[in-house]
């Protein structure tokens, strides 16, 4: 069953407090007149997580973000947080405020940053939330939402905007059969989408995750979180230098490589985890200029690597696939084994 995030629903105001009660968030302020700014995450019948925006002119307030404790751990968060920055846009709220006691790390990792409570504009200090329901220990944090508006619109190659064109989906003749797999994980159309949220959400997924925890392995003979995480960049690297080789025209035939080689040479035990993601958000920033930069012409040119015929299109889908494959292992396998423990 698939979870479906869209607009709370004026019914919904018990089962929404009840979730941010459970959370330990404040929700005594909150009105059905409120809760029209509010996005839920629904399971079938049930809400499994919430979100909701206080909007003050050109700023918001961003508060009441939950998600039920059997549904964390896999990027729900990431997800609600995206899709109400996406509604603020489109609202004309040009910056979004918040306060956390608990969550400073993960907003962080999605691009907000601690600023002094004092800083936050006259609308955002004025609200029920800022004066009287939340610690005046809470961190209060920053994200211009305007500025990403910009970046994602208006950078551009060669006179042509970045992004216009759709990806289509690849056929089954653009890629090796033993991709399948990976291209079966992205069922959403938008890959480009996909390319740009799955580092955040990754980065949130591994926020929580210590030093010490990121030599774990779930089994003997299994590569650690770091391993993981270092592996996913490096793959992608290998899979864009297929990309741009044959968007470029390339004719000859490209070799393989031996995944397991690779993370057994690349010391990845000796580096900070919090350095690998970073390395992966830079990695996943080169990919998503180089793509949404080819026209579709580009994206249908073919080449072959390791004996096997792949489309340019076929290789953003590869990518995508591959990194969700992985985030799902180190959700399922790793952290909820972290958790057992």
């Amino acid at each position: 069953m698939r979870t479906h995030i869209d607009a709370a629903a004026p019914g919904e105001l018990p089962a929404v407090r009840g979730l941010l009660d459970e959370a330990g968030l404040p929700s005594r302020d909150l009105t059905a007149a409120k809760l029209a700014h509010f996005l839920v995450a629904r399971r079938g019948p049930e809400i499994v997580g919430v979100i909701g925006v206080e909007p003050l002119g050109d700023v918001g307030l961003l508060r009441s973000a939950a998600v039920a404790p059997e549904h964390r751990g896999r990027g729900l968060g990431v997800e609600l947080t995206h899709a109400l920055e996406r509604r603020s846009r489109e609202a004309g709220i040009r910056r979004l405020y918040l306060l956390t006691t608990t969550a400073e790390t993960f907003f962080a990792r999605l691009g907000y940053h601690a600023i002094g409570r004092d800083q936050a504009p006259a609308p955002v200090r004025g609200t029920t939330e800022f004066r009287e329901l939340c610690a005046t220990t809470s961190v209060c944090m920053e994200k211009e939402l305007a500025a990403a508006v910009l970046a994602e619109s208006h950078a551009s190659t060669g006179g042509r905007p970045m992004g216009t064109v759709t990806i289509e989906r690849p056929a089954p003749d653009e890629y090796a059969s033993y991709y399948q797999r990976y291209i079966d994980q992205v069922t959403d159309g938008d890959v480009l989408g996909i390319l740009r949220r799955q580092v955040d959400e990754t980065a949130a997924l591994l926020a929580g995750v210590s030093e010490r925890d990121a030599g774990f392995r779930y089994a003997e003979g299994k590569w650690s979180i770091r391993e993981v995480v270092g592996h996913i960049a490096d793959v992608e690297r290998i899979f864009v230098y297929r990309a741009l080789s044959f968007a470029r025209g390339e004719r000859a035939a490209l070799p393989g490589f031996e995944e397991n080689d690779y993370v057994a040479n690349a010391k990845f035990g000796g580096r900070p985890l919090a350095d690998l993601v970073a390395e992966f958000r830079a990695v996943r920033a080169a990919t998503v200029a180089f793509f949404a930069g080819l026209d579709a012409e580009e994206l249908a040119r073919r080449g072959r690597a390791n004996d096997n015929p792949y489309s340019v299109r076929s290789l953003a889908f590869i990518i995508a696939g591959h990194e969700r494959h992985h985030a799902t292992i180190l959700a399922e396998r790793y952290l909820a084994a972290l958790k057992r423990g």
